[in-house]
């Protein structure tokens, strides 16, 4: 009998590919670029279906600015950028949230209440997040802004919305055990042209290189053929309020307890 402690890593990770179901998709974007870096060939596959996609860049992706002037030229460079690889996928609408950059966290009231607008105008059956585990401080302000809604009393017009709909959370800045993997292997070269979008972020550091990699590695449960791949972790959005703690367990890797000899 198998231990507890050590299940057949098949019960942890997919070892078959699926894909997304959706006709009305809402994808929460900490940054103009992350919708692409984290889910473009999801996208890219939904949207050749015939899905409505409505992306919400909820910072204006300008750190670093030094006044005003030069925060607006930035956040419409980084717009027309995320536009331009939208086009690259097949379509979407690009929202502006026009929250800070880099200071999401002291705006969640305002972040909660940008989601919960777009919840309700774009009433989705399909919602792509940050998860709550990343690193970079904006993208958990997003996932967590999102589980503020979603603990909205019942009868609240976005919380209803989210019940709904189906959550999937996608990796940027760090990995998470997946539940769902997506095969993007005939859409890897749109998904690089979406990337090469970026011009202002990837000439800095190599983001692309950096999702490529993750892509990569990310076949490993997959077959030879499967040369790229997206991982998610997909929940019922009523889970957000009837479990948070166990959407966010199960992004989690298992860790057997360990004792001294």
């Amino acid at each position: 009998m198998r231990s507890p402690d050590f299940p057949d890593e098949r019960t942890l990770v997919p070892y078959a590919a699926s894909t997304f179901s959706g006709k009305r998709v809402l994808v929460l974007a900490p940054h103009p670029d992350d919708e692409v870096f984290g889910c473009g060939g999801a996208l890219a596959d939904l949207l050749e279906r015939g899905a409505r996609v409505d992306v919400v860049l909820v910072t204006d992706g300008a750190a670093g600015a030094r006044n005003e002037e030069e925060r607006g030229r930035i956040a419409s460079a980084r717009i027309a950028e995320s536009q331009r690889a939208l086009e690259a996928l097949g379509g979407g609408i690009v929202h502006e949230g026009g929250i800070p950059d880099r200071g999401a966290g002291d705006r969640l009231p305002e972040i909660e209440a940008l989601l919960a607008r777009w919840l309700v105008e774009a009433a989705p059956d399909l919602v792509f997040a940050p998860s709550p585990v990343e690193t970079h401080p904006d993208h958990r302000a997003v996932a967590v802004a999102l589980f503020r809604v979603a603990a909205r009393p019942a009868s609240d017009a976005a919380a209803r919305a989210l019940d709904i709909a189906t959550v999937a959370f996608f990796e940027l800045s760090q990995p998470f055990r997946p539940n769902f993997l997506v095969d993007i292997t005939r859409l890897r070269a749109q998904k690089e042209r979406a990337m090469d979008a970026f011009v202002s972020q990837t000439a800095a550091r190599d983001y692309a290189g950096f999702a490529t990699g993750l892509s990569a590695y990310r076949r490993m449960t997959l077959s030879a053929d499967v040369l790229a791949v997206e991982a998610y972790s997909v929940v019922g959005g009523f889970q957000l309020r009837s479990d948070p703690g166990g959407v966010v367990r199960g992004l989690l890797p298992l860790a057997p307890a360990v004792t001294g000899g």
